[in-house]
């Protein structure tokens, strides 16, 4: 008989939004490689999902994410894993995950009900916009167990909360609570535990009904952006313009836009 898998992430559609939600409630939604596993299939079926127009990725529970489950792995038939173990992870499971959420051509919130933590802050950074609870925090406390940063964090956190902020979080293993992040603007929105699912809903069927290139096109252009100078930006919006401007979206958009000022 066959044993029957837990489900640490669960994957809703509706209304054009792909939600996936940690469900390791009593774990404070740590990842493991259960949970890694199942967290890179829910990433990869919401970004391949036609009917998916946006993603939401939360927690369920009193926490958005506690990092890795680190006594799964610490420990292993053996007694601990090896350092290559622990690189090979972070090379072959959570880069792939991390770059695909900053990448898809699909905006990405983060509904932050809780701490984010380790691996769990690198979740909540790399989505394109995060509501959080006034409870939430992210914590990079690495050098607490005598590691560096990873997950991506050294190239997110600087870019958003500035090299100060950063070097401060990774040198100190402090917390940045969701009030500093929000005044930083880490945090796009804070909103009280009670209306963060009504706010993240509103906020991801707005999205949803905006023209689908023209978001992916603003994606892009970020995503681009941060890696070029300024000219290179200039050229490469010019590209992506005269792509939109050829688009159904465009000429709906403008025959739309007509229409209204006929009206008025």
């Amino acid at each position: 008989m066959a044993t029957e898998v837990e489900v640490h992430v669960n994957v809703h559609v509706h209304d054009g939004v792909g939600l996936i939600q940690l469900n390791r409630p009593e774990k404070m939604n740590a990842i493991g490689a259960l949970t890694r596993k199942q967290l890179g299939e829910a990433i990869k079926q919401v970004e391949r999902d036609d009917a998916v127009r946006v993603v939401v990725l939360t927690g369920s529970g009193r926490a958005f994410c506690s990092g890795a489950d680190v006594t799964e792995m610490m420990a292993d038939s053996a007694g601990m894993r090896t350092p290559e173990d622990v690189g090979n992870v972070l090379r072959n499971e959570y880069m792939p995950m991390l770059t695909r959420l900053r990448t898809m051509p699909k905006p990405v919130i983060a509904a932050m009900n809780g701490p984010a933590v380790g691996i769990g802050a690198s979740y909540a950074l790399a989505c394109d916009i995060r509501i959080a609870t006034p409870e939430a925090y992210l914590l990079e406390a690495f050098i607490n167990i005598g590691l560096a940063p990873d997950g991506g964090v050294s190239w997110l956190l600087p870019r958003l909360a500035g090299t100060g902020i950063a070097y401060e979080m990774f040198f100190t293993g402090k917390p940045l609570s969701a009030t500093d992040a929000h005044r930083l603007g880490v945090i796009n929105r804070l909103v009280p535990a009670e209306r963060l699912e009504d706010e993240v809903r509103e906020l991801a069927g707005h999205l949803a009904s905006q023209p689908r290139q023209a978001l992916a096109g603003a994606k892009r252009a970020v995503v681009h952006a941060l890696e070029s100078s300024f000219e290179e930006a200039l050229e490469f919006e010019s590209y992506l313009q005269e792509a939109q401007a050829a688009s159904p979206e465009f000429a709906e958009g403008v025959k739309a836009f007509l229409a209204r000022r006929k009206k008025s």
